[in-house]
C-alpha cells in the first residue's frame, strides 16, 4: 500500500503506525485491534512464513511511502478498517490519527498459503475452485443429464459483502471466524430462509404465484444476492441447485475452495433407517402417498479444508448442503461432513455424516400392501406408521397385510458429478463417496453402518431363490422431448420347470424430487414360460399419451413389479428419467474488446411439438443481466431471436448464460464463452 504526505518523510524522526480494526468493537485484548509499527529505516522483504501481522517498508521517496503488510494464516476473515497514525519523535502533541479513505480491506482465506487450512497444492484446482466465476451444475437423471451453466460472479458486488452480512446477521462470534467450519455451517443455514430471514425461499410445489421467479429461471447467483441485499428480505424461489450455486459464490468470494456436487438417484432418509421404501397394492399399482423420497438428483456443495476438530485422516473435501431438508443442531443446514468419513461409513463423526451417507448409500425396499383386512383409511395410516417405526421383518400382523417383495441394493447414489477442472466436462466423484457396488469393502462399510441404523435389530433381507432372472431397460436410454418412450423387461427362466409370470408396468409423471404426479399409462403382463426359456415384455408410450400430463420438471418414473406364481419370487424396480430438452443458441462476435459495446443474439427453435406461451429469456454474465419477454406464443417449428448488448469491464475469459422458461416448459439452457481483449 502507498501513502503520500503533505511533506517529505523524515526516516529519523517520524513515527508511523498502521492500525487494523476488526468488528464493531475492536479491542487489543481480543486481538481485533492491531497496531503495526513501521520501521522507516529498515527496508525488508515481508516474512511470508510469519504467524503474526507485520508492516514492512518497501520504498521511501520524498513525500511518498510504500509498505507491504503481511497477515498470519489464522487471521480473522472479513473486513478491517485501516487507520494511519503519525507523530514526531519526542513530541506527543504532534500525534495524528486518520481513517484511510480507501474504505475497508478484506482479509480472506488463502488457498495459495501452505499454512492456511484451505491450502490446495495444485494450481489448476486453485484457479477452478476459487477463481473461476463460471461453472456447470449437473442436473437431469442417472439416465440423461447435462451440465447447466451457472454464473457464480464471486468478484461482483455484493457477493463478498453478502457473505459477511450473513455472518453478522447470525451473530457468529469473531473468535469463530478464523476457520472455515463456522463460515460453512453458518452460510449453509443462512442461505435458506427456514429458520431466519436468509437469502432464498425454497419451494417445491405444483403451482407458483403468478409473476414470481421460478427456481428454474435463475442463471446465476449475482442477481439473487443483489435482490437480497437491496430488498433486505428472502428472495423467492430456489431449489437445490440454486442453493448450491449461491453457496459456491459466497464461499469462493471468501477464498474457500468450493464446488457444486450432484448426486443422481439421491435418497432422503427421514428415520435413519438407511433404507428407502416403495409400496405396491395387490394389483401391482404404486401407492404414491406411502413412498419414501428418492430425488432424480440432488445438488450440494463440497469445500476443501483441514479438519483440526477431528482425528487425523479427514482433511480434504467436506460435503455440506444449504437446501432445507433436515435440522442439524436445531437449524436447517447440513455439514461439513468429511467425504472420506462418508466413504468409510464413519457416521459417528461431525457434521451430519449419517445424512450424507444415506443420500449416496441405501437399499430400496419394495413392499406389497394387502388391504383386504383393513377397515378404514385411518387404520391404514396407523399401520403404515407402525411399520416405519418398528420396521418389522416381513408382516404387519399374522394375517399378512404387508411384506417385502424385493430389495434393490444399488438404487441410490449414482454418477456423483461435478465440473471438471479446466473444462465444462463432467468429472465423476462416485468412488470418492462409496466403494464399488458389490465389493467386499462396500459390504464391510454397510455392516459397520448398520450398527447405527434405526433398524439395527431387524432383518428384512431373506430372499427366496430366484428361478427367473429379470432385467429392465429403456431403449434408447435417452429420450428427447416429444419422442416415443420404449421400455423392455427381459425375463430368463433358469429353472427346469414351466412357470407363470404376472406383472405390471406403470409410467407416471413426477417431480425431480421423486414425488409422483399424474398417472400416464399402466399395463398388465401375463406369460407362461417354458423351462430354460427367455421372453421380453414391451411397454411403449407415444408422445400424445404423455405430453399433456407432464409438469414443468418434465420428469417421468417407471414402476415395474413381476411375480412368479408358485415360487413367491418377486421382481420390483422403479427408476426415473428426464426428457431431453432443446437448447438455446447464443451468438457473439469473435473480436470483443474491453469497455466497448458489442451486440449479440439468442435464438430458440421450438422442436417440442406444443405451443409455448408466456415465454421469457433470462440472460446473466459478468457484463449483462437482463430479462426479455416473448409477446406471442412460440408455435411448433417456429424460431424466435432476441438481441442484446454487452460492455465488458475487464479482459480475459467470459461466459454468458441464457435460459428460456414458459408456461409449458422450463429450463431450456444455452451459453456462449469468449475472450475479451484489450482495446
Amino acid at each position: 500500500m502507498s501513502f503520500d504526505f503533505d511533506r517529505d518523510v523524515d526516516v529519523n524522526n517520524d513515527r508511523i503506525t498502521l492500525q487494523l480494526a476488526y468488528g464493531s468493537r475492536p479491542q487489543f485484548t481480543k486481538g481485533t485491534l492491531l497496531r503495526l509499527d513501521v520501521h522507516l529505516k529498515n527496508k525488508s522483504k515481508p516474512s511470508l512464513g510469519s504467524n503474526k501481522f507485520a508492516a514492512n517498508v518497501y520504498k521511501v521517496s520524498g513525500r511518498h511511502l510504500s509498505l507491504t503488510a503481511t497477515t498470519p494464516p489464522d487471521a480473522f476473515v472479513g473486513p478491517y478498517a485501516l487507520f494511519l497514525e503519525t507523530r514526531r519523535r519526542g513530541d506527543k502533541s504532534s500525534k495524528r490519527r486518520q481513517k484511510l479513505k480507501t474504505g475497508e480491506v478484506y482479509i480472506l482465506f488463502n488457498t495459495w498459503c501452505e499454512d492456511d487450512v484451505v491450502y490446495v497444492k495444485d494450481e489448476e484446482e486453485r484457479r477452478e475452485y476459487v477463481m473461476n466465476e463460471h461453472g456447470r451444475i449437473w442436473r437431469g437423471s442417472a439416465l440423461s443429464n447435462e451440465g447447466t451453466p451457472w454464473y457464480y460472479g464471486q468478484f461482483d458486488r455484493p457477493v463478498l459483502e453478502a457473505a459477511i452480512f450473513l455472518m453478522d446477521s447470525a451473530d457468529v462470534k469473531y473468535s469463530a471466524r478464523r476457520g472455515p467450519i463456522a463460515f460453512v455451517r453458518t452460510l449453509s443455514a443462512m442461505t435458506n430462509s427456514n429458520d431466519d430471514d436468509g437469502v432464498l425461499v425454497g419451494r417445491w410445489t405444483k403451482t407458483y404465484p403468478k409473476g414470481c421467479t421460478l427456481p428454474t429461471d435463475w442463471t446465476g447467483s449475482v442477481k439473487i444476492l443483489n435482490q437480497f441485499m437491496s430488498e433486505n428480505k428472502p428472495v423467492e424461489f430456489g431449489q437445490c441447485w440454486v442453493f448450491a450455486g449461491v453457496i459456491t459464490s459466497l464461499l469462493r468470494a471468501l477464498g474457500i475452495p468450493t464446488r457444486c456436487v450432484t448426486n443422481f438417484s439421491s435418497a432422503h432418509d427421514r428415520d435413519s433407517s438407511m433404507t428407502i421404501d416403495n409400496h405396491f397394492d395387490e394389483n401391482n399399482q404404486p401407492i404414491k402417498w406411502m413412498n419414501d423420497s428418492v430425488w432424480n438428483y440432488h445438488v450440494w456443495n463440497e469445500s476443501y479444508f483441514k479438519r483440526p476438530d477431528l482425528p487425523e485422516g479427514y482433511d480434504g473435501w467436506q460435503a455440506h448442503d444449504a437446501t432445507p431438508q433436515e435440522v442439524s443442531e436445531g437449524v436447517m443446514r447440513c455439514g461439513p461432513a468429511p467425504v472420506k468419513a462418508v466413504k468409510l461409513g464413519h457416521v459417528y463423526l461431525n457434521y451430519d455424516v449419517p445424512f450424507v451417507f444415506s443420500e449416496v448409500n441405501g437399499d430400496k425396499v419394495m413392499w406389497k400392501y394387502y388391504q383386504n383386512n383393513i377397515p378404514n383409511y385411518t387404520f391404514l395410516c396407523y399401520m403404515y406408521l407402525f411399520i416405519k417405526k418398528n420396521c418389522l421383518k416381513k408382516k404387519v400382523s399374522e394375517d399378512g397385510d404387508m411384506e417385502v417383495v424385493d430389495i434393490d441394493t444399488h438404487a441410490v447414489g449414482k454418477y456423483i458429478s461435478t465440473k471438471a477442472v479446466g473444462s465444462n466436462l463432467r468429472h465423476d466423484l462416485t468412488l470418492e463417496y462409496k466403494y464399488p457396488d458389490g465389493s467386499k469393502e462396500e459390504a464391510d462399510v454397510l455392516k459397520l453402518v448398520h450398527q447405527y441404523s434405526s433398524r439395527a435389530d431387524n432383518d428384512i433381507y431373506n430372499k427366496p431363490n430366484e428361478d427367473v432372472e429379470f432385467r429392465i431397460a429403456m431403449t434408447p436410454p435417452i429420450v428427447g422431448f416429444g419422442e416415443k418412450i420404449m421400455i423392455e423387461i427381459h425375463a430368463l427362466n433358469k429353472s427346469k420347470v414351466k412357470c407363470k409370470i404376472k406383472g405390471r408396468v406403470t409410467l407416471t409423471s413426477c417431480y425431480y424430487t421423486g414425488v409422483l404426479d399424474k398417472d400416464i399409462k399402466s399395463l398388465p403382463f401375463y406369460e407362461t414360460m417354458l423351462p430354460k426359456s427367455e421372453h421380453s415384455f414391451r411397454f411403449d408410450v407415444s408422445p400424445h399419451e404423455y405430453l399433456n400430463k407432464l409438469n414443468l420438471d418434465a420428469c417421468l418414473m417407471v414402476n415395474a413389479i413381476f411375480n412368479v406364481e408358485g415360487t413367491k419370487q418377486n421382481f420390483a424396480r422403479s427408476f426415473s428419467f428426464s426428457l431431453l430438452k432443446p437448447n438455446l443458441i447464443i451468438k457473439v462476435p469473435k473480436d470483443i474488446k474491453v469497455k466497448e459495446e458489442t451486440s449479440g443474439s439468442v435464438q430458440f427453435t421450438n422442436s417440442v411439438g406444443i405451443n409455448l406461451t408466456s415465454a421469457t429469456i433470462h440472460l446473466e454474465g459478468p457484463c449483462i443481466s437482463s430479462t426479455r419477454e416473448i409477446s406471442k406464443p412460440i408455435k411448433p417449428g417456429e424460431s424466435v431471436k432476441i438481441h442484446f448488448k454487452i460492455c465488458p469491464r475487464r479482459t480475459g475469459y467470459c461466459e454468458i448464460n441464457a435460459k428460456l422458461t414458459s408456461d409449458q416448459l422450463t429450463d431450456i439452457d444455452g451459453s456462449a464463452s469468449f475472450q475479451i481483449f484489450k482495446s
